[in-house]
């Protein structure tokens, strides 16, 4: 079976979309990406598929000059996916999200194929939610997500693509690779797979304060663009600490975590849930703010706290950090709230949906 992949350049697009992908593949099925991928082209290749990219870009409705440039734009990627869904003899169409994956999914639509999309945050986005009305199948990581389509027959329940815990984790051997202290209360800070400038530097103010009242250590992923600065900071405040840019094995670092601190990522979000970690969020507060609905669902299950980014100081966060060391949340609370969610493989689930579509033409 032939299927593009289509998705924007985002690492909860991609991310999703290459644990499936590697699924599919796994089922005999012929591969190719076909979007925005912006800094993500890279681990396409590393991951062995091949890929089209498209020069698209994303609709800003209060600049009539941009938006009749990206009009055109998103017209013109509609017409080349046409050219090549016809060239690759595709059988199904599976979007994932993002400004990149809208032409390839209308093109799909368009040409008569089986189409499907996968919405990742609680909250659809704009792509999604317009293309939702033509696919034949709309998969959703969260249950919450049920009210925000009409055609409810079309939906299916599969979650959201992620790392997962694995049965044969030695804590021991982790923390020596990471350079950690078995004693020791263990905090994880992410900021999405470019870092959080703001999250960054508030956490580092948090620590001078919360090192005198906790016994701690860190596993820092902070972006590229505060590397330098912050392992110069980590390095006059004596705590032992783990530091990177970015760091792909996240089944690696989830196992270690008494608390985790980072933005509110679908992925993100289902791998807490995955992994049962509570967590402090502070959700991007752009993108029409899906990130505040995905922290919502922890934050209702009594199992994580949220503020707004605009809040967000380092008195607040070290209370947080305090109570949440205090008192974490019970094994039994997790599966109260998300049985169903702790009982998918969405990789699994999603590559059985896009196999079961049927070619139309």
């Amino acid at each position: 079976m032939n299927i593009v992949i289509a998705t924007g350049g985002s690492g909860g697009h991609i991310i999703p979309a290459l644990r499936v992908a590697d699924e599919l593949r796994r089922h005999q099925c012929s591969i190719r990406f076909l979007g925005a991928f912006n800094l993500w082209k890279k681990s396409i290749e590393d991951a062995g598929f091949l890929y089209d990219e498209l020069r698209v870009r994303g609709l800003e409705l209060y600049r009539p000059h941009r938006l009749a440039h990206a009009l055109f734009l998103l017209m013109r990627a509609t017409w080349v996916s046409l050219g090549l869904l016809k060239k690759y003899n595709v059988d199904a169409v599976a979007g994932f999200g993002g400004y990149g994956a809208f032409p390839v999914v209308l093109a799909g639509i368009c040409s008569g194929r089986p189409t499907l999309i996968h919405e990742q945050n609680v909250i659809p986005g704009r792509a999604n939610s317009i293309l939702s009305r033509w696919v034949e199948r709309i998969t959703i990581s969260f249950p919450q997500s049920r009210k925000f389509f009409n055609n409810q027959r079309k939906i299916i329940f599969t979650g959201c693509p992620s790392h997962v815990p694995s049965v044969a984790v030695d804590h021991s051997a982790l923390l020596q690779k990471f350079h950690l202290e078995k004693e020791k209360k263990t905090i994880v800070v992410l900021g999405g797979s470019q870092g959080s400038h703001r999250i960054n530097e508030v956490f580092v103010q948090t620590v001078r304060e919360l090192k005198k009242k906790v016994d701690i250590q860190v596993i820092h992923l902070c972006g590229k663009s505060d590397y330098g600065t912050l392992k110069n900071q980590y390095a006059t405040l004596a705590i032992p600490f783990a530091l990177f840019d970015f760091f792909d094995k996240m089944e690696h670092i989830y196992p270690l975590a008494d608390i985790v601190i980072g933005r509110a990522g679908a992925v993100s979000v289902t791998e807490l849930i995955h992994f049962r970690r509570p967590s402090i969020l502070i959700p991007y507060p752009y993108a029409f703010g899906h990130q505040r609905y995905n922290a919502q669902v922890l934050t209702q299950a009594g199992v994580g706290r949220f503020i707004e980014e605009r809040n967000f100081c380092h008195e607040w966060l070290l209370d947080a950090i305090k109570e949440m060391l205090a008192k974490p949340p019970g094994l039994e609370q997790w599966d109260q709230h998300f049985n169903e969610i702790l009982g998918h493989d969405a990789s699994s689930q999603l590559a059985q949906a896009i196999m079961g579509l049927k070619r139309c033409i």
